[in-house]
C-alpha cells in the first residue's frame, strides 16, 4: 500500500536576516505582478537563495474561519476557540507569496508546481488574536524535472515565542535548472493499484471559484476551463489545498497533531474523486484517485500525537 514519500528537512532560519512587512500583503497585488511580467522568465548564471525571512503580525479571522468550515464541512471542536490548520495556511500563504514574487526570489511563480506540503501542528492556534507569521525559502535543489525549493512557515505567540504551528512547502519549478549541477534521474515508484474505495468526494464545477472566495487565491488555473487553458492547462483543476483540507474535514482535533500531502497529478474540476482512508497504529492514511482511470491524485496521512 502506497504511503506518502515527504522530504525529510528540518527549518533552518536562525541565521537568516528579517524582512519586516507591515502587513500582510494582497494575493490579488501578487497575482497582479506575475500577470504583468514583473518576474523573470528564467534565470541565468548564479542561482542562490535569498538569506532573508519575511515576517508580519496579523490573525487568523473569525470570518475566515466560519467561511472556510462552511466550505469544508467542518465540524468537531477545530474551528470553535482554534484555528483548522488549512485555515492558518491560507492566512500565512498570503506573506509567503509575496516573498515568492519579490526579484530577490530565485524561480519564477508562473508555472510553479506545488510537489507535497507538511504542517506540524503543536499548539492550538487562536482565532482572532495576533500572531507572529514568519516564511523563508531554502534548499533549492536540482530536480529530476527542474529545481525544486521548500518554503517554509513558522507561526508564533507574539507575547511568549511559542511556536504554534510550522509548515514545508516542496515547489517545483520546471523552467528552471541549477547552472553545473547534474540532474537527478526520476524515481521509480510502485504501480499504483488502487485501494478498497471508502468514501468519495464531488468536485463541482465551481469549487475553485468557490475555494478562491474563501482563500483569496484566484489562481486562473482553479477557476473556469477558459482561464486554464489560457495558461497552458488542459483544463481547471482543484487548488492542491482544498484536497489537503478536505481530507481533514472533520478529522482534526485539538493540538498537537501532524498531517502531510505528496501531490501526484491534479484533480480536474468537475469530477468525482475516490479516497480510502486507513488506520494504521497511530496514523490515519489516506489516498485519493481516479476512479475511472484508475490514476493517483495524493497520498496523505494524519498523525495525532
Amino acid at each position: 500500500m502506497l504511503t506518502p514519500n515527504i522530504v525529510n528537512s528540518a527549518p533552518a532560519p536562525d541565521k537568516l536576516r528579517v524582512l519586516n512587512v507591515p502587513e500582510l500583503p494582497s494575493l490579488t497585488d501578487s497575482y497582479a505582478k506575475v500577470a504583468v511580467g514583473l518576474l523573470r522568465s528564467k534565470n541565468k548564471g548564479v542561482i542562490t537563495v535569498p538569506e532573508t525571512r519575511w515576517e508580519t503580525t496579523d490573525v487568523i479571522s473569525r470570518q475566515l474561519v466560519d467561511n472556510y468550515n462552511t466550505l469544508m464541512g467542518a465540524s468537531g471542536v477545530v474551528g470553535h476557540n482554534s484555528a483548522p490548520s488549512v485555515a492558518v495556511h491560507i492566512t500565512a500563504f498570503r506573506l509567503s507569496t509575496a516573498m515568492m514574487v519579490d526579484p530577490r526570489f530565485p524561480l519564477p511563480l508562473l508555472g510553479m508546481v506545488h510537489l507535497q506540503h507538511r504542517v506540524w501542528h503543536m499548539s492550538d492556534v487562536p482565532i482572532d488574536k495576533p500572531v507572529r507569521i514568519s516564511t523563508w525559502p531554502q534548499n533549492l535543489a536540482p530536480h529530476h524535472a527542474g529545481t525544486s525549493i521548500e518554503i517554509w512557515v513558522q507561526i508564533f505567540d507574539p507575547v511568549t515565542d511559542k511556536l504554534l504551528w510550522q509548515s514545508m512547502a516542496l515547489y517545483l519549478s520546471r523552467s528552471v535548472e541549477l547552472p553545473g549541477a547534474s540532474q537527478p534521474s526520476r524515481p521509480e515508484r510502485p504501480t499504483f493499484h488502487p485501494p478498497v474505495m471508502t468514501g468519495q468526494w464531488e468536485l463541482p464545477k465551481d469549487i475553485g471559484r468557490r475555494y478562491g472566495a474563501v482563500s483569496g487565491d484566484r489562481n486562473p488555473i482553479h477557476l473556469s476551463n477558459p482561464t486554464a487553458k489560457m495558461l497552458g492547462m488542459p483544463g481547471a483543476i482543484a487548488h492542491g489545498m482544498y484536497a489537503a483540507g478536505k481530507m481533514l474535514a472533520g478529522r482534526e482535533t485539538l493540538a498537537p497533531y501532524t498531517w502531510a500531502i505528496e501531490f501526484a497529478s491534479p484533480m480536474r474540476i468537475p469530477s468525482r474523486v475516490a479516497v480510502n482512508y486507513r488506520q494504521e497504529g497511530d496514523r490515519l492514511f489516506v489516498t485519493g484517485w481516479n476512479a475511472k482511470k484508475e490514476k493517483l491524485h495524493f497520498l496523505g496521512e494524519i498523525r495525532q500525537h
